[in-house]
């Protein structure tokens, strides 16, 4: 990459839209622009349900980040997520041409294509198709067999899939504010690309993303990811107790879980302890009592977080996946802020359990250093990660559309290789 590159990310949640754009320049990936959180409107547990609300929102960010960067955006990688996300694994197997001896590009494509013809209902729509694992004649364990020798290749691929009609709506939005999708990401997978280092995902961790209205999820072993799945439950939730138990308005109730967190958060840091505190000013907020028992807030809070972890557990066990994660649960998103978030799930788990927060970038690093930010940083890697395997591609643009749709193609199952 000679030259500088511009790469956008948006990340559209329940909660908020954020919009960052970076500079790409060898290995150098600098932020230039940033939105901040703008509030999400037209957007419900992940899914498009007011397009005109959600272009609104989408515009407001884009315009923020575009200002302070001072470019114009005109194509961006965007976060995908809501409880129609699913995965699955799958096996594909070709002959590897005779003549030529050993294994090519077209052939990595080629299984990848193979182990891609999964039965999907017509209004499913395949997001990534990830290879985890290659096996040439038998010989397992290969992570890139390109110019290894033999007949047979197989790939051991997971493929994640959604509503087609979830993920046209979105795009329907990306396009009415005049950017063109260059990728849609699953969120996760984007925050997973900030936040998760390559010796948790070899030696195997699950990713929690607390969004507003969603908690999306995916676990790596051996350096892939092995598993997705979205709850429909997050920090909004938590949100809504708090509203219901202090009987107050919800943007009340939101001020108050953001500064218990903030409370929690700089005791934890300063003196090495949790909050021992008994009560909680609140008198800004005009309830009917200027304070409130540390313990009654810690019960609410506690009640939904467990009931996420929980879910998160089923998961875990639904794929298989119970005690066999050494690196333990890494919890990023706007959720990981919540009050004791770290300490249940550590108990609900029964493993480590650390905060992430976004890290491979510099520049205004400041605007996006919090884990709300991990989806919005981790689009910006993922784009970077594409751009990088674009300038190593054969497939030459000259051949027309067939070519351009492979190349397509094979970008993304570039990405995913070392």
């Amino acid at each position: 990459m000679p030259r500088e590159k511009i790469i956008t990310g948006i990340d559209i949640g329940s909660n908020k839209v954020s919009t960052a754009i970076a500079t790409v320049h060898e290995n150098k990936v600098s932020i230039i622009g940033v939105s901040g959180a703008v509030p999400s409107k037209g957007i419900k547990r992940g899914s498009v349900v007011d397009i005109d609300s959600a272009v609104e929102s989408i515009s407001t960010s884009l315009e923020r980040a575009e200002r302070m960067a001072g470019v114009s955006v005109s194509s961006a990688f965007v976060t995908l997520n809501g409880s129609h996300i699913q995965t699955q694994n799958s096996h594909g197997v070709v002959a590897v041409s005779p003549q030529i001896g050993e294994i090519t590009r077209e052939d990595v494509l080629r299984v990848t294509e193979a182990a891609q013809a999964v039965s999907l209902p017509s209004s499913r729509q395949i997001v990534h198709v990830i290879p985890r694992d290659f096996i040439v004649d038998s010989q397992e364990g290969i992570k890139d067999p390109v110019g290894m020798a033999g007949v047979r290749l197989e790939v051991e691929t997971n493929i994640v899939h959604g509503s087609a009609t979830a993920m046209k709506n979105l795009v329907k939005c990306i396009d009415q504010v005049g950017v063109e999708v260059q990728e849609l990401i699953y969120v996760a997978l984007a925050s997973s690309e900030a936040v998760l280092t390559d010796t948790e995902k070899e030696l195997g961790t699950i990713l929690v993303d607390i969004g507003g209205g969603t908690t999306s999820l995916i676990a790596y072993m051996e350096g892939s990811p092995v598993y997705s799945s979205v709850l429909g439950i997050g920090a909004k939730h938590i949100t809504s107790d708090l509203a219901i138990g202090l009987r107050t308005r919800l943007d009340d109730a939101e001020r108050i879980k953001l500064k218990l967190s903030t409370l929690a958060t700089t005791m934890d840091s300063s003196q090495g302890h949790t909050i021992k505190e008994e009560t909680f000013d609140v008198s800004e907020f005009g309830l009917d009592q200027d304070e409130v028992p540390i313990r009654f807030l810690r019960e609410i809070v506690n009640a939904r977080t467990k009931e996420i972890f929980n879910m998160v557990a089923l998961e875990l066990n639904k794929a298989g996946l119970l005690g066999k994660l050494p690196a333990g649960a890494v919890v990023t998103g706007g959720g990981a802020q919540t009050f004791d978030v770290q300490e249940v799930a550590k108990k609900i788990l029964k493993m480590p359990v650390r905060i992430g927060t976004p890290t491979g970038v510099t520049g205004l690093i400041d605007e996006i250093r919090g884990p709300d930010f991990a989806g919005t940083v981790g689009a910006i890697l993922y784009g970077v990660d594409m751009l990088r395997s674009n300038s190593l591609l054969f497939l030459d643009k000259s051949q027309g559309k067939i070519g351009k749709s492979l190349q397509s193609f094979f970008e993304k199952i570039k990405s995913f290789l070392p």
